[in-house]
């Protein structure tokens, strides 16, 4: 017999031969019961215990001997139905307490963190922090922004991005070498709450700083992908000076 049906329904190996020695055997005591299941004596009480509480098996007691027997295979039905029941009313559980948690971890004072994330995937989930944690008429810094950021499927991720991003109404300062003008620069100048300005020629730096709230994000695209994330209001507020100084002695056009 193919056994799988059972154990995707959850019984250990040791209860689906005791299950079926029970429906083999009928009413009967121990003794037989683990000849025919290959079940010790040892172990051969508790997994009956614990078919009785999942209501596949019961005990009746005659002349102060323990008779034991199999509920109808069509229980079985019933007890995946039962435990279906119980997963859904779980998953209505996590769903009350999940945002709670989310405003737990928001409320947490993170005095000082620093991550890594690998890859392209590494930068996109860097980078996707920023909608998180940005309001409208927030600002963020782009600094030193070269071609290599957009190598690969990176161009149409950041071009999904800014969209979501004007499109919560946050600004955004780019500082981009100037042999990225074309045609990254010029891109960046269509967007909506966004400003455009360029590094002296011969300028090239394929590392790039994000700033924004507490945080510094340093990203690499060239080689070996990652973004290096720290969260940290006093380092984020001596970049954001930095920044401000660059800007400034910055080309507009």
């Amino acid at each position: 017999m193919d056994t799988r049906p059972l154990e995707e329904l959850g019984l250990t190996p040791g209860e689906i031969k005791v299950y079926l020695a029970l429906v083999a055997l009928g009413e009967t005591t121990s003794g037989p019961l683990v000849e025919e299941s290959g079940v010790s004596v040892s172990k051969i009480y508790q997994i009956l215990d614990r078919l009785a509480k999942k209501g596949l098996a019961s005990h009746i007691v005659k002349r102060e001997t323990k008779y034991f027997k199999p509920a109808d295979p069509g229980r079985l039905r019933d007890y995946l139905q039962e435990k279906e029941a119980a997963l859904k009313e779980q998953g209505n559980n996590l769903d009350k307490i999940i945002p709670e948690l989310e405003l737990l971890k928001n409320s947490a004072i993170t005095e000082e963190t620093a991550q890594v994330y690998d890859g392209m995937r590494g930068l996109q989930t860097a980078r996707e922090r920023t909608l998180k944690i940005m309001k409208k008429g927030d600002l963020m810094w782009i600094m030193g922004i070269a071609r290599t950021p957009y190598d690969g499927i990176m161009l149409r991720y950041f071009k999904d991005y800014h969209a979501r991003r004007y499109g919560k109404g946050i600004r955004c300062r780019y500082l981009y070498n100037e042999y990225a003008r074309k045609p990254f620069g010029e891109i960046s100048t269509t967007f909506p709450y966004s400003e455009v300005r360029y590094m002296p020629e011969g300028l090239i730096t394929h590392a790039w700083m994000e700033i924004y709230a507490d945080t510094v994000t340093i990203g690499i695209n060239k080689g070996k992908s990652f973004s290096v994330v720290i969260q940290n209001q006093e380092v984020a507020n001596s970049f954001k000076i930095y920044a401000e100084l660059l800007w400034s002695i910055a080309r507009k056009d």
